[in-house]
């Protein structure tokens, strides 16, 4: 176990996360020379081949040979919710199976429940709901390393994949799992051809519930949690009764347990005395009745706030504070509205819905487009449904309802909601099909402003975002959120446009589809793959930028095929970044387009912001597409510093923008606050004058940690009209950058705009005294980034030799502006790395790491040094030439040093 994750489980403990990583455990085989089960009496056997015992991960494990070796395990029992567990060390990286479910027709023929290796190296969950569904991770497998790897599902829920306790790829909503298995096989062949594992396992565990992040840490530290879990209710859950019996399961440790409850948050998160209910003996609590807790019932329209404290007081740690957890009545009015209170752009052929109120036996539904009329109305019809059908409305009109519930002999008069019909749009351009601006901010219709009709609808809970490329935008959670539109996409001449906004280097943006999610068949692919835009035309061209564009900024993507393209085309951003030689698509039995989703990604689903969404059913130009990226040009537009832009204080004197067509000059807004820059007008603090120019001085507006700023330029016509301008954001942080590694890129070195990472950072790539490689060797050269793109990978080799990388500073040499006085440096080990020392170095003056296996430490590590530690050895602070990281003791090699790999990201700055 590395000293880090003991660090991380040993903080996780005193954080008090509750779990518990033993109570439902159904199956455990620790193959320490056997193939006991310790949870239970599952023993596994030996069906095929002759795996051996090696040196584990602790104490001893299996060797599976790749060609015939692996075990059964005879749980008998059907997971509807499952977690599987391992310490799996692989010997190659070929897909292969690991651990899958299956029956007596083996995994073959029959498969769940499945931990793998995918074609690309990577670990992946696979499970069957009646369709096969993935999860891939992200970590790239290095042969021989062990990796604990854990997945999770549950019937309607969610499928996850956890490498070495952090989760990775994204959660995928999976329906009825495959409950037709009877056993597990470990290390055997599959269907999908998974291959036989090559290498070792050790340690495998099977729970019938979720692990959370934490329970999985314990898991791998092999900890037993003493916190209280499993509420029933759930958290969050919804109560169909004025009484309540709670339960939970105990924590390893307990033997009694002090129970909260509150309708008071803060109450129960305290401690609060009013909100104490006893210290129990058993694991539940009566509330809602006569001589129990709330004697009169607990209150329709109410949260309730739990929280269960393990108590043991011969034990030091004691007592163990519980997680606060919550369950809520239903109020006796209607509720949920569909369409939602005060949505717009909804369709004129709309069915409206609600959710009953409590206990409710009859609805009575007012409908009008007045409000007092619907408010004062009363001597309706009840009715036994929660649906109700006004029929076809007028286009861009306002309605209002209100559900009046029946529960005898009271009637609960509703609330007053309303509701905005679409507008009538005019076609202005009969080749665009669909135009999505993806900012309507409420609801769930997404509105073709084309003029076509191809109205959209959001899928699994998209946000409305209010800072997007231009005005609003929408936010994908990579999970399962999507916009799905019945079109029919041209197959012969074809334009797909959008902004783009992500740091998620595998994930799908656009296709089209013939059922829902592409189950008839898919095409016409847009997508990331690390972080490398690429667009794919059946049958089968795939066409790549070669440029990684997950860097957190907005981007443009156009993709277009057709005859007069001369083959398919990608635009990024108005420059051609990639062709191909397909000039249609032989896909041609398309029913929709689904908007942040791709069948061709690793990641279906898109995380992130979209904006502006366009088809066209023709080719597009250079030109049509750089008027497409200029928007409307009556506007301003350009903005520097660029929409949502991290900006060292350094680099950040003024605001300037390109003008508008038409105008004269320039209404300028700025602050901090986002409502009052967007409300602003002339009598505002918030409006810093009309310019002639088109810049703005920020001398004393921002500052050294300042956090997000505000603008808006709003153009003002010779005549006096005013056209207002969209809202622009940047962020000024509390640190002055050395290098976050988001410029960098994959181009040829003698393409335009090439930055490779190894020409900036200098290492001994084929020298014999330096054994330091900054970057990949092959493209990608980046690593995936702490919280962006990109990270730095230096692999080291110090047999013989200290490993560096040294940048040299052109700029920004003064390291004491602005009151900074640490270096921080953010980097990511592995366990399979050598123990060598760590250093940063300015010029001769060098600070090592003080673990001298820090190497070995994964996940991401903060290193702070104070700046007076390269001072006192010489160094200028106020004159920095160069920083260099590095690996050994300089100048001081020697023969037995080892090898490895550590990422490095945000080396920066602070106070």
């Amino acid at each position: 176990m590395c000293g880090k994750l003991i660090r991380l489980i040993s903080a996780v403990l005193v954080l008090g996360v509750a779990g518990n990583t033993s109570a439902e455990l159904v199956g455990h085989w620790k193959l320490d020379g056997n193939l006991d089960d310790s949870a239970g009496s599952a023993n596994a056997t030996f069906t095929g081949g002759t795996p051996g015992y090696g040196a584990g991960m602790d104490n001893q494990g299996l060797v599976f040979d790749g060609a015939d070796d692996y075990m059964e395990l005879p749980l008998a029992t059907s997971p509807t919710t499952y977690t599987i567990a391992a310490w799996v060390k692989p010997a190659r990286t070929d897909a292969a199976s690991i651990i899958a479910r299956t029956s007596s027709s083996g995994p073959t023929t029959h498969w769940s429940h499945q931990l793998r290796i995918n074609s690309s190296g990577l670990f992946e969950h696979y499970t069957y709901d009646g369709s096969a569904r993935t999860v891939a991770g992200t970590t790239a497998i290095e042969v021989d390393t062990w990796y604990f790897v854990a997945v999770t599902a549950t019937n309607n829920g969610d499928m996850r994949l956890y490498v070495n306790g952090q989760e990775e790829g994204t959660a995928t909503t999976v329906g009825t799992l495959w409950a037709a298995g009877d056993r597990y096989h470990v290390g055997s062949n599959s269907g999908n051809a998974m291959g036989w594992l090559e290498g070792m396992v050790d340690d495998i565990r099977i729970y019938d519930h979720i692990l959370s992040e934490v329970e999985i840490l314990s898991a791998m530290a092999g900890e037993v949690w003493p916190y209280a879990w499993g509420p029933n209710p759930a958290d969050g859950a919804m109560l169909g009764a004025t009484w309540v019996n709670l339960g939970w399961s105990p924590g390893g440790h307990a033997v009694s347990h002090d129970v909260y409850l509150s309708d008071n948050f803060d109450d129960v998160n305290s401690g609060a005395e009013g909100a104490f209910q006893g210290n129990l003996g058993t694991t539940s609590l009566i509330a809602g009745f006569t001589g129990f807790a709330f004697p009169d019932g607990l209150v329709p329209g109410t949260t309730y706030y739990w929280r269960v404290d393990e108590v043991n007081d011969s034990e030091p740690n004691s007592p163990w504070k519980g997680d606060v957890w919550s369950f809520w009545v239903p109020p006796k009015k209607a509720y949920e509205a569909v369409p939602a209170d005060k949505a717009r752009f909804v369709l004129s052929d709309v069915i409206l819905e609600w959710t009953a109120g409590f206990n409710a036996k009859l609805h009575t539904v007012y409908f009008s487009d007045n409000f007092d009329e619907v408010d004062n109305a009363s001597g309706g019809v009840a009715q036994t449904g929660t649906t109700f059908t006004p029929g076809v409305l007028e286009s861009d009109k306002t309605y209002y309802w209100r559900v009046d519930e029946f529960d005898p002999p009271a009637t609960h008069k509703g609330d007053v909601w309303s509701f905005t019909t679409l507008p009538e749009v005019e076609i202005t351009d009969p080749s665009l099909i669909g135009w999505w601006k993806l900012d309507e901010g409420a609801g769930t219709t997404v509105v073709d402003w084309s003029g076509h009709g191809n109205h959209g609808t959001l899928r699994n809970g998209p946000q409305w975002a209010l800072d997007g490329y231009n005005g609003g935008a929408t936010e994908f959670d990579g999970k399962d959120d999507y916009v799905s539109v019945m079109l029919d996409a041209s197959e012969t001449e074809y334009a797909a446009a959008m902004w783009f906004r992500t740091t998620n280097a595998n994930c799908g943006l656009m296709t089209v589809v013939q059922n829902d999610l592409g189950g008839g068949g898919h095409d016409r692919h847009i997508y990331l793959s690390a972080g490398n835009l690429m667009a794919r035309v059946w049958d089968d061209e795939t066409i790549a930028t070669g440029v990684n564009l997950a860097d957190g900024l907005w981007h443009h993507v156009v993709h277009t095929y057709g005859g007069s393209a001369g083959g398919q085309k990608l635009y990024v951003d108005g420059v051609l970044q990639a062709s191909g030689t397909k000039a249609q698509s032989d896909f041609d039995w398309q029913e929709r387009v689904n908007i942040g989703f791709s069948n061709d990604a690793a990641q279906d689903y898109f995380e992130g912001l979209l904006d502006d969404v366009h088809i066209y059913d023709k080719t597009l130009s250079e030109e049509e597409i750089g008027a497409l990226i200029r928007g409307d040009t009556k506007s301003a537009g350009s903005p520097v510093p660029a929409r949502h832009a991290t900006v060292d204080i350094r680099d950040i004197s003024s605001l300037s923008w390109s003008k508008g067509d038409t105008a004269a000059s320039h209404d300028v807004y700025f602050g901090t606050d986002r409502d009052a820059v967007a409300g602003a007008d002339n009598s505002s603090p918030a409006f810093k004058g009309n310019q002639a120019g088109t810049s703005l001085s920020l001398a004393g507006l921002v500052e050294f940690g300042g956090g997000d700023y505000y603008w808006r330029v709003d153009e003002v016509e010779a005549g006096g009209t005013v056209i207002a301008g969209t809202i622009w954001k940047f962020t000024v942080p509390g640190h002055l950058i050395v290098d976050n590694f988001e410029s960098y890129n994959d181009l040829n070195e003698n393409e335009p705009g090439s930055n490779r990472i190894y020409l900036t950072w200098i290492d001994g790539f084929g020298t014999l005294t330096n054994g330091a490689v900054a970057g990949n060797l092959d493209p990608p050269f980046m690593s995936q980034g702490r919280s962006s793109a990109q990270a730095m990978p230096v692999s080291y080799d110090n047999a013989g030799k200290t490993s560096e990388a040294t940048m040299t500073l052109v700029s920004k040499k003064d390291w004491t502006e602005h009151g900074v006085t640490k270096l921080v440096v953010w980097f990511k080990g592995d366990s399979a790395n050598a123990p060598d020392r760590m250093f940063a170095a300015l010029g001769n003056a060098v600070v090592y790491h003080p673990d001298d296996a820090a190497t070995q430490d994964g996940g991401w590590n903060e290193w702070v040094i104070d700046l007076q530690e390269f001072a006192t050895q010489g160094a200028n602070l106020t004159n920095v030439g160069s920083i260099t990281i590095g690996f050994g003791t300089r100048g001081a090699p020697v023969a037995t040093g080892g090898i490895g790999t550590v990422h490095f990201d945000d080396i920066r700055l602070i106070r």
